[in-house]
């Protein structure tokens, strides 16, 4: 799956036509949004892959991702990421929609982390006392 597929999805939410020029402005926001989401899902997406047998993820820029590019995380967090999207490009022109869609979001981000089962990992100690 690539990132436009995920940007077509957050369109598609939004009931947003998917034509050339249509909506330069959201394009233009979409790849520094996306990787936004890939940054904070990033120990989530690499705990789902532990547990799941996955590859690791490769390093993803934490401030631009382009629409061309494969989708960093799990398929698992693509719902997640085209509502986080869509949220995050109605922000300013519909703050009550936008709140429900990052509820939304926040709802399948809890739904993935609840499936994730506990790790026991080692204490490090930060203290050196």
């Amino acid at each position: 799956m690539k990132n436009k597929d995920v940007y077509d999805s957050a369109l598609r939410i939004l009931a947003e036509k998917n034509v050339a020029g249509a909506n330069d402005d959201y394009e233009e926001r979409a790849p520094y949004l996306l990787a936004a989401f890939c940054a904070e899902s990033a120990e989530a997406d690499r705990i789902y892959r532990r547990v799941n047998g996955l590859t690791e993820a490769k390093t993803v820029n934490a401030v631009y991702v382009p629409l061309t590019d494969d989708f960093p995380c799990s398929p698992r967090f693509c719902a997640a990421a085209s509502t986080y999207l869509a949220a995050m490009l109605i922000f300013d022109d519909n703050t009550e929609l936008s709140d429900k869609l990052f509820d939304r979001y926040s709802d399948m981000m809890s739904a993935i982390c609840y499936e994730l089962p506990a790790l026991v990992e080692p204490i490090r100690d930060k203290y050196f006392f």
